[in-house]
């Protein structure tokens, strides 16, 4: 009757290792899979400081009284309204709206002359797009007040605000899900959910020359 209960005892431990072992295994798995997901991410956005520039917050022009541009709005042009504009013709490749903020701006592929932080919205490379699994298109854009500052409202977003992008003859809507601050070092670490299609904006951070921030969306089905 020992030796019965000694061989019951062995069998429950050695089943009792093996579950240890695979919970070890599938807790490192994930652990590696997300530290792979992150350096994917920063991988691609590297390409970043390739495409625009680091000071993507326009310099103020120290002859003037004003602390920050942005703080007075009326000092802000609209980029709608503006007598300047991008010289492109109106073949967009996609086009971005936000209806919180009023902002409704085409952009260009990424090959095309006119994908340029200083005309457009633009694609960073690295984006995958909106008829792709699993994607993440990823904009651009200056914030401040030049004329072609077509991110210069993101700062009034908020977590749970709508945004829409028409691509290839379709309409995709998303929501913002996550909004953090990055510092400027010629790179930004993109955080999402790699199991579903994501939105990425990135833009500077108001009353910030160190700072960009960056805007998580996700598709709504």
């Amino acid at each position: 009757m020992s030796k019965k209960i000694k061989l019951n005892s062995n069998l429950l431990l050695f089943i009792g290792l093996v579950f240890i072992i695979l919970g070890l295994f599938i807790l490192s798995s994930e652990y590696f899979q997300s530290k792979k997901d992150k350096a994917f991410a920063k991988m691609n956005i590297m390409l970043y400081e390739n495409e625009m520039p680091e000071n993507i917050i326009e310099p103020v022009d120290e002859t003037e009284d004003i602390e920050n541009p942005l703080d007075d709005e009326s000092n802000v042009e609209n980029p709608e309204e503006s007598a300047q504009t991008s010289p492109a013709p109106a073949n967009y490749f996609g086009v971005l709206e936000i209806p919180k903020i009023k902002l409704k701006r085409g952009f260009y592929d990424l090959d095309s002359p006119y994908n340029n932080v200083d005309k457009n919205v633009v694609v960073i490379r690295g984006s995958t797009f909106p008829d792709e699994e699993n994607n993440n298109l990823i904009l651009a854009g200056h914030s401040g007040n030049c004329w072609y500052c077509y991110f210069n409202k993101l700062y009034k977003l908020d977590i749970g605000d709508d945004a829409y992008l028409t691509y290839n003859g379709n309409v995709y809507e998303y929501e913002i899900v996550n909004i953090y601050e990055v510092e400027k070092t010629g790179s930004v670490a993109i955080y999402r959910n790699y199991k579903k299609s994501t939105l990425t904006l990135i833009t500077c951070t108001r009353n910030s020359k160190t700072k960009q921030t960056v805007y998580i969306l996700e598709l709504q089905n």
